[in-house]
C-alpha cells in the first residue's frame, strides 16, 4: 500500500487492486482503480511503490514488473535479485 496526500493505492496480488480518492471518499468506499481517468495516478503511485520496494531491498518489486505498468527499467527483469548479469 502507498498513499500521497490525495490518493491511496493498495496492491492485492491475489485479489483486486484498490485506488481511493481520499479527499472525495475518506472512508474508502468507492474503489476507483479501474477508472480510466485515474490511469496517470495509478501509474505514478505504482512506480513510487516499486521504487520504494527496490530501495528497501524488498524482492516484491520483481513480482511487480510483469504484472503492472511501472515504466522503464534499469535492469533485466528476467533475473532474480540473487543472480547477476554476466559481464564481458
Amino acid at each position: 500500500m502507498i498513499r500521497d496526500d490525495r490518493y491511496k493505492l493498495v496492491v492485492n496480488p491475489e485479489s483486486v487492486n484498490e485506488l481511493y480518492n481520499l479527499h472525495a471518499d475518506p472512508h474508502e468506499l468507492s474503489n476507483r482503480y479501474t477508472h480510466p481517468e485515474l490511469a496517470p495516478v495509478r501509474r505514478r503511485l505504482m512506480r513510487r511503490l516499486y521504487d520504494l520496494l527496490r530501495e528497501r531491498g524488498d524482492n516484491f518489486y520483481h513480482w511487480m514488473t510483469p504484472m503492472y505498468d511501472i515504466g522503464s527499467l534499469d535492469y533485466d527483469p528476467t533475473l532474480s535479485s540473487f543472480e547477476k548479469e554476466a559481464t564481458a
